[in-house]
């Protein structure tokens, strides 16, 4: 009877606990409609059905109370007749119903509380301490940004640390991004995010023999929380609540038209900017192997740099290129086949209006950055232009414009129309950091020092000299990849222009050029006899 006594009291404790706990809850849901504010009067989906089956579940658990008292009645009236066998059945009877009852008050509770948390944590301004994380995030972003803004390309080393950095700082802002919009997948995500800066520098110090574990979790106290809290953390599992939709919208493949208004439009043209920035990049590369072969007129320089070693520098001219025939060549060409009956005139009038307006853009471009022809010289190609262009040129971008205007573009949005809007919000992410990452690294020049004195320790001659000896090493990496008849004529270009160094070093009789640390320290535009130099021309 004893035990009988304390399951009840046990009992009754757990059923006080659920009536606070919906009580509660009534009062949040009271509260949240009496602020008179729509997005903090409305409960989230999941707060509604976990308050629906709180509701259900304390149902359950009182039907399972009055089966166990009707069970004890039974077991008290055969204990008086007297019959033990029949008295154990009815006990044991009586227990399972108590133990089911009990069962069903802890279900109803947990129910209540989870409702509870739900409603509790509703307010879409209120992330509690994910708002906090959302912010460093952020700030790391940035430090990283600002940082790569105010470093030459020429001193990054794409070391681990650094590859681990861009990597991170792509995550953290997806993590943002689904904090934002309260994604059920940013408690996983979060947690896999930590592991990966954890295990990535463990392993690599496991690899080169200088792991200790002491620095590891030193270096890892910030995603050791965040695994911690993201795990246990109540309001994360309340507010975090929302599915990535899947919806496609409306699409018909016979009937497509591209949508070129709102966000979504704005948002392709910044990812077409940005990648085809650096497949623009590839192409001059590709076109520069072509001059190589013979197959078409023009000079490259192999110690070019940027070209050539910096594979992922953007060309913003080409990606602006690609945005310019979005916004302007494809509806033209659409113009055109809507208005004119003939098949093949429509394609004739669209090819030479790309091939004009793209000389026409790249014509204006070498007027304002390529005056002195140090950029691009077509002096010598037929049909050229003042050296900034040329008939041949004018050619292959009409060609390659058409081809993006007629074919790519269109083939692209309808592969996007088919892909889910938040899928595509979160390739935005990805894409938009990954180019503010080469951005900053690349294209974003770091603020100079303007002095009337220069800022280098490291005579004129000698950082001349020094310069020459990078680009001549820089050239023989390059021809070390070559093959055949062509690493031949190229590895005796290099031994001529070392020659040519020693000669000038032994002329100003310089013993030692300086190191590639000074020369990158040392101040550019004096340097160059106090004209700026751009990246782009290194």
């Amino acid at each position: 009877m004893a035990t009988d006594k304390q399951e009840d009291n046990v009992q009754t404790n757990e059923a006080t606990q659920q009536e606070r706990a919906l009580k509660q809850a009534e009062r949040a849901i009271d509260a949240a409609y009496a602020t008179g504010r729509a997005d903090r009067a409305t409960i989230t989906r999941m707060a509604q059905l976990d308050a629906a089956e709180a509701v259900a579940l304390a149902g359950v658990a009182m039907e399972a109370d009055e089966e166990a008292d009707e069970a004890a009645k039974l077991a008290v009236i055969t204990e008086g007749m007297g019959d033990p066998k029949k008295t154990k059945a009815a006990r044991a009877k009586e227990r399972a119903a108590r133990k089911r009852a009990k069962a069903e008050h802890r279900a109803a509770t947990r129910s209540a509380k989870r409702a509870y948390d739900a409603i509790k944590f509703s307010a879409p301004n209120k992330l509690g301490f994910m708002r906090v994380v959302q912010v460093i995030f952020a700030l790391h972003i940035a430090f990283i940004i600002v940082g790569l803004i105010q470093t030459s390309r020429d001193v990054v080393t794409y070391n681990h640390t650094n590859l681990l950095d861009w990597l991170m700082i792509i995550l953290e802002g997806l993590a943002f991004w689904f904090f934002l919009n309260r994604y059920k997948i940013a408690r996983p995500f979060v947690i896999v995010m930590a592991s990966i800066g954890i295990a990535v520098p463990m392993i690599y110090d496991l690899i080169t023999g200088v792991f200790s574990p002491f620095v590891v979790v030193a270096n890892s106290l910030f995603y050791i929380f965040l695994i911690l809290y993201f795990s246990l953390s109540r309001r994360v599992k309340a507010v975090l609540v929302n599915d990535i939709s899947r919806h496609k919208g409306f699409y018909d493949d016979e009937n497509f038209v591209i949508n070129r208004k709102g966000w979504p439009f704005i948002r392709n043209l910044i990812m077409y900017f940005i990648i085809f920035s650096v497949l623009g990049h590839w192409m001059e590369a590709g076109m520069c192997q072509f001059i190589r072969l013979g197959l078409v007129e023009g000079e490259y320089d192999p110690t070019n740099t940027m070209l050539w070693r910096d594979w992922l520098y953007p060309f913003p001219m080409e990606g602006a290129a690609v945005v310019f025939i979005a916004l302007f060549l494809y509806p033209f060409k659409q113009w055109l086949v809507r208005k004119i009956p003939n098949r093949i005139l429509p394609y004739v009038i669209s090819f030479v209006a790309n091939a004009l307006t793209c000389s026409i853009i790249e014509f204006t471009m070498g007027l304002l950055i390529n005056a002195d022809l140090q950029l691009w010289d077509y002096s010598e190609n037929f049909g050229n232009i003042m050296g900034q262009v040329c008939l041949q040129n004018a050619l292959a971008f009409g060609v390659a414009a058409s081809l993006i205007a007629w074919f790519l573009y269109p083939m692209l949005e309808r592969w996007i129309a088919r892909i889910p809007n938040d899928i595509m919000n979160i390739a935005f992410v990805v894409v938009a950091i990954f180019g503010g990452i080469l951005w900053s690294l690349y294209i974003i020049d770091p603020p100079q020092v303007e002095t009337g004195v220069s800022q280098s320790s490291v005579p004129e001659e000698e950082m001349r000299l020094g310069q020459l000896k990078n680009n001549i090493d820089s050239l023989e990496e390059n021809v070390n990849r070559l093959t055949g008849a062509d690493k031949e004529e190229m590895e005796a270009h290099v031994k001529e222009m070392r020659e040519y160094l020693q000669q000038r070093m032994d002329e100003e009789g310089i013993k030692e050029l300086p190191s590639y640390e000074d020369l990158v320290a040392a101040d550019v535009t004096e340097m160059f006899g106090g004209e700026g130099v751009s990246r782009s021309a290194a």
